[in-house]
């Protein structure tokens, strides 16, 4: 029994003995001796038709050597991987076998693959992104902060001044109540002095007055204040938990991204 003899009678049972989609053909070297197609994977090449040029057995009887060849859908209108290799008696090659195996599985998978990891390459983009809008919104509550903190300093500041505004105004109306006791005691001849103290008296109300409302003004400038800087450091905090957070997410991701370029990779071996 010839080696070619042997493979014709072995080849029924081959697709049995697998789970996957299998077709074969064994050639001599002139002609095909036999081909049994696959559930999806059928040439329509007949018993006695001739070795096809370019094909993968065509190409392990010529070289002599293993031929692993990945053929796509638009070729035959099925995705497959031809494996051929010589056969050889007496050190002379007789013919060959070439094994066909579908990958419209592997084709699906790649597929899904590639879409989910593009999906993931566009997360990974927008997470980016919204670390970088994170950042800008540091930067302005920091920037805000040192504001607020500016504008409290300074209405501290000012609080010393209406208080010695305040100090002069108290000095002014006492010192327009003398004057008015005093034109009252002169009696006559102070009559103009009078009129002159009780404008002094009144431009010290009426300081009094504006200092208190500016006081006002600035005890609510105070307040805002506080809760401005208050308002950007919990913003300052939350930014830092959203760094924490985008970077455990991008590591994540980098994991996710690996093992799907590892699977994607995986599909296409041939």
């Amino acid at each position: 029994m010839t080696l070619i003899d042997a493979f014709k009678k072995i080849a029924p049972f081959i697709n049995i003995m697998t789970t996957e989609d299998l077709g074969i053909s064994i050639c001599d070297i002139n002609e095909c001796v036999l081909y049994l197609p696959g559930k999806k994977i059928n040439h329509n090449i007949k018993v006695g038709d001739p070795l096809k040029e370019g094909t993968a057995i065509y190409e392990a009887i010529k070289s002599g050597k293993r031929i692993v060849r990945r053929v796509g859908s638009e070729v035959y209108g099925f995705p497959y991987i031809a494996i051929a290799f010589p056969l050889r008696e007496n050190g002379v090659i007789t013919g060959g076998v070439s094994i066909f195996q579908s990958t419209a599985k592997q084709d699906e998978i790649a597929n899904i693959t590639e879409k989910v990891f593009s999906s993931l390459q566009q997360i990974h983009s927008m997470i980016q992104e919204i670390f970088l809008i994170s950042k800008n919104v540091s930067e302005i509550s920091d920037e805000a902060s040192k504001l607020a903190e500016y504008a409290k300093n300074n209405a501290q500041s000012t609080d010393e001044l209406i208080d010695f505004i305040k100090h002069i105004s108290s000095e002014t109306n006492l010192l327009g109540l003398n004057a008015a006791i005093e034109a009252a005691r002169v009696g006559e001849s102070g009559k103009g002095f009078t009129i002159v103290a009780n404008e002094i008296r009144k431009l010290s109300m009426s300081t009094k007055d504006s200092v208190e409302s500016i006081n006002n003004v600035l005890i609510k400038l105070k307040e805002i204040s506080y809760k401005i800087d208050k308002n950007m450091k919990e913003i300052k905090n939350t930014n830092v938990n959203l760094y924490k957070l985008i970077e455990n997410a991008n590591s994540e991701l980098e994991e996710i991204n690996k093992m799907f370029e590892e699977l994607y990779n995986k599909t296409r071996l041939y």
